[in-house]
């Protein structure tokens, strides 16, 4: 019966690269959501620029353009930390897919071990059998003389 010596690194190969996989899903889900949500900071800061515009327009409280500025202030404060997390996230998910990247390059040379290791051991099986077949044969004749 056919092993193979090196399945048990294959297999082990296997869960590393399925692990990643799973883990490079999670970044993507994350960096979307946190792609979501820097987008929602910009719309609510432009939304209240405008809020603050309209109201100029028609004469403000000093107080409340100092509210709406400092709201401003710190959703452009909010807005750049968001977008350093995007950033760190769009590298972690760069990582994550060059580690798979080397894995599954990895998996693959061992599959193609794998492969003509098979190929070996069926073309070694075929001439036993044809061994096996021909000394059949030659005593099969053999008892017949």
């Amino acid at each position: 019966m056919y092993r193979f010596n090196l399945q048990v690194l294959l297999d082990y190969r296997k869960r590393v690269e399925e692990g990643i996989q799973i883990e490079l899903s999670d970044v993507q889900r994350k960096l979307e959501e946190e792609k979501q949500l820097l987008i929602s900071y910009r719309e609510e800061k432009n939304f209240y620029e405008e809020e603050l515009a309209r109201r100029e327009e028609r004469e403000i409280d000093v107080e409340e353009g100092i509210l709406y500025r400092d709201y401003l202030k710190g959703m452009r404060a909010k807005i750049k930390k968001q977008e350093e997390i995007v950033a760190r996230m769009r590298v972690e998910l760069d990582k994550k897919r060059e580690e798979l990247l080397a894995l599954t390059k990895n998996r693959k040379i061992l599959e193609k071990v794998k492969e003509k290791d098979w190929e070996k051991f069926a073309r070694d099986l075929a001439r036993r059998e044809g061994i096996f077949i021909d000394e059949v044969g030659i005593r099969g004749y053999q008892r017949n003389m």
